[in-house]
């Protein structure tokens, strides 16, 4: 008994839900499996690629990835309704509404859903601080990238200077975005504005302009200084009527100290003590986007490197 031809309309539905579905439906099945792999493994390749270049491209190269996975969709999709217009064989005996869903299944489960996972949780994450702890470097609305590769085999070292995302000790549900100040073994000393490490002081010279209006308010009751970390200088603010503090320690082995930049509004290790070396989940890296409530999309944040 014969079938039906293929109908465009229900290629272009399957096309959309899953990649290369449409195609399952319309003939082509081998077009169909490299659609699907393709969207697949974009991510990967992307995120890969986008950690062996410098820093300053990483969000570029992020977003031409994007772009590629959604041009290869919106491909896969006309290509799926083109097929199924120009086929002019029947279905085939296996070619059931439960078949496709069972695809569809598949895919998702086994395809797309562990490459997409894999490249999330071992090379690229992107975060957003809701707060104004880490003021100046990330400012509140900042949607950025952190590198997952630290504290896995053959991954990278943390560094004095890094910002770091972490769980956080009090709420391990909780992820939290700080500096590294100090490396397991390392002397911390704390009094007032002055912050050594290991006998060196850090804070260096004073910062008059913080590159755009909105951050410059935050010196009309703010001290802004440069700081040097092993990977080089960034700049953190010290209210100007905060009480000076004092504090002085080693840090323990395996663990890690840490500062939120805008040191009159964070909490941190001043607080909370010094975090497990193993609790470091990422390392930050560049401002994918930026949106501030009333400012909208803040196009001078877009590839921001952090320092």
């Amino acid at each position: 008994m014969k079938t039906s031809r293929r109908l465009p309309l229900l290629a272009l539905a399957a096309g959309l839900l899953v990649p290369g579905l449409g195609h399952v439906y319309a003939g082509p099945l081998l077009r169909g499996l490299g659609v699907l792999l393709g969207i697949a493994i974009l991510p990967v390749v992307t995120c890969r690629l986008a950690l062996a270049v410098p820093v300053r491209l990483l969000s570029l190269i992020v977003w031409l990835g994007g772009l590629a996975a959604v041009g290869l969709y919106a491909w896969s999709v006309r290509d799926a309704w083109r097929c199924a217009r120009q086929a002019d064989q029947e279905l085939r005996p296996w070619q059931r509404p439960l078949v496709y869903f069972l695809a569809a299944l598949v895919a998702y489960l086994f395809v797309l859903m562990p490459f997409a996972a894999y490249a999330q949780e071992n090379l690229l994450e992107t975060f957003q601080a809701p707060t104004a702890s880490m003021l100046p470097t990330i400012v509140p609305g900042d949607r950025f990238l952190a590198d997952k590769r630290v504290n896995r085999p053959g991954g990278i070292p943390l560094a004095r200077g890094d910002v770091a995302l972490f769980i956080y000790p009090n709420n391990r549900t909780m992820i939290f975005v700080k500096r590294i100040i100090g490396l397991p073994g390392d002397t911390i000393e704390i009094e007032g504005m002055s912050l050594r490490v290991n006998g060196r002081e850090l804070r260096g010279a004073e910062v008059q302009d913080l590159g755009d209006p909105l951050r410059n308010q935050l010196l009309a009751d703010h001290w802004a200084y440069r700081e040097s970390g092993d990977r080089g200088a960034y700049t953190v603010l010290w209210k100007k009527d905060a009480v000076a503090g004092k504090l002085s320690f080693v840090v323990p082995n395996a663990q890690v100290f840490v500062l939120g930049d805008n040191r009159g509004a964070s909490v941190d290790s001043r607080q909370f003590g010094v975090l497990p070396v193993a609790d470091v989940k990422a390392v930050a890296r560049q401002v994918l986007f930026s949106y501030g409530a009333g400012e909208g999309f803040r196009w001078s944040r877009l590839g921001k490197t952090i320092e």
